[in-house]
């Protein structure tokens, strides 16, 4: 079986949730969360230009350290880290459409911006990934992707040119063809971004559709033919019901009537359901650990309400959750249309929005929902393969997927050399541990269930 790793580092930067701290062991910094923990000999630098980055470099050089170029830090791995200085790149904010529809943009700008000022210009990229917050610079070093078959998913695959300032502190334009192939995704190790060149397509709109179908379609061969016919798709498996909600943005003409937005894959969440399922959470895990069997059931049962209840929140509107689609009044609407940009990459806010506070999932203080995002990467083919053995292993063992379900989007094959659909279409999947109050304490509901299956497809 053909297996990549496909780690949290693809999955966008969120440039609102900068959590660094100076100990009294060092300076110290995180992601977004507080792990892992980068110890760094010297301050994290804030370049404002490509001169101030080429500063950087030589300073370094000088004192024989390493540099670690980073955007604003989602990624819950240590690629963020260095031993030596590390830039945080988001004051590199440029942009500029070019004669040939290119648009240029500084490696710290993030992806709502670009969309937006491309917008002013009737300009779009063609596919962008699944969140808004992302700096175009990490989009590209982790390759960020959306989910299609049918065009190019990243916004690597998107690019023309780059700048970059070199180990030497020299800056170079990579345009060769051949050296694009490993500078499109290069996970921070070939130079420092300043600089990305994309191409551009004619602004466009997207019709957004959620509908649930039954799961026999994961095995039949048919999703199949839907990823590779459909303009964009996403899929939500829910195993214990057997169904999957499908979610489809099929490409209409940028006149068609609606400016509507999603919420979808990174929901915001009201104020009192983070406290609700703050309280739920815990004793519903608590009681999967019990040895008595009835506790047992009882808290799985817990579980696959939550479960439930996400999975009709893609489809429906539902008391105290954000909607899934929304006009821009605030009113759930399914389908929907809008701007390519909000229907493809929602954005969520750190702070509660409006009066009942609608803010990104895990920014409610104590009540926050807080995950461990299990992701990987499989060749298309094999999809039916791994449906027949999650549904063997939560037979065995009792397996919930309360935050919705296995997430699965795709990718068509790339000539990348570090991308996961390097040389074939893939299928990314996607599940989350639910994280505990007490994360290293207390084990999370399904466990047994989540480990085995990423030790199956090991």
């Amino acid at each position: 079986m053909k297996f990549k790793l496909y780690s949290t580092f693809n999955l966008l930067a969120i440039n609102f949730l900068l959590l660094w701290t100076v100990a009294e062991a060092g300076k110290e910094y995180s992601s977004y969360r507080r792990y892992p923990l980068c110890q760094p000999s010297e301050d994290i630098r804030y370049p404002k230009s490509v001169d101030d980055v080429v500063a950087i470099v030589k300073d370094a050089i000088s004192k024989n350290l390493t540099v670690k170029a980073f955007g604003v830090r989602h990624s819950q791995t240590d690629i963020i880290c260095t031993e030596g200085i590390p830039v945080d790149m988001t004051g590199l904010r440029s942009m500029k459409m070019n004669d040939d529809n290119t648009v240029t943009l500084g490696a710290g700008l993030n992806l709502r911006e670009a969309t937006t000022f491309m917008r002013l210009h009737d300009r779009a990229f063609r596919t962008t990934p699944a969140f808004g917050n992302i700096t175009i610079g990490g989009a590209i070093g982790t390759g960020a992707h959306g989910s299609t078959i049918k065009y190019n998913a990243s916004i690597s695959s998107q690019i023309a040119k780059l700048k970059i300032v070199d180990g030497k502190g020299d800056i170079k334009e990579i345009t060769d063809e051949e050296d694009l192939k490993a500078f499109r995704m290069h996970l921070g190790l070939l130079g420092i971004v300043v600089e990305v060149t994309l191409n551009t397509v004619e602004l466009y709109k997207t019709l957004a559709h959620n509908y649930v179908v039954s799961d026999e379609i994961l095995t039949n061969g048919s999703v199949v033919d839907m990823a590779r016919n459909t303009d964009q798709i996403s899929l939500y498996w829910f195993p214990e019901f057997k169904e999957v909600v499908v979610a489809n943005w099929t490409i209409v003409d940028k006149a068609t009537p609606g400016t509507d937005y999603t919420n979808d894959h990174v929901p915001s969440t009201y104020n009192n359901f983070a406290l609700v399922t703050s309280v739920a959470k815990e004793i519903s895990f608590t009681l999967t650990e019990s040895k008595c069997a009835v506790a047992n059931t009882l808290g799985y049962t817990v579980l696959h309400v939550f479960e439930y209840f996400l999975e009709l929140a893609l489809l429906l509107p539902l008391p105290d959750w954000v909607p899934i689609y929304a006009t821009q009044q605030g009113h759930f609407k399914n389908p929907s249309v809008g701007y390519y940009d909000e229907m493809f990459a929602p954005i969520c806010h750190d702070e509660p929005q409006g009066i009942l506070g609608a803010a990104c999932a895990w920014s409610h203080g104590s009540n926050s929902i807080t995950i461990l995002d299990n992701e990987f990467s499989l060749e298309l083919s094999r999809l039916g393969d791994f449906v027949e053995a999650v549904k063997a292993i939560v037979k065995k063992t009792p397996t919930a997927f309360p935050l919705q379900g296995i997430l699965m989007r795709f990718s068509d094959q790339s000539d990348m050399y570090m991308s996961t659909s390097y040389g074939r279409q893939s299928v990314h999947f996607e599940f989350y541990l639910w994280n505990r109050d007490d994360i290293y304490g207390h084990a999370s509901g399904s466990l047994a269930g989540y480990q085995t299956i990423l030790q199956t497809l090991v």
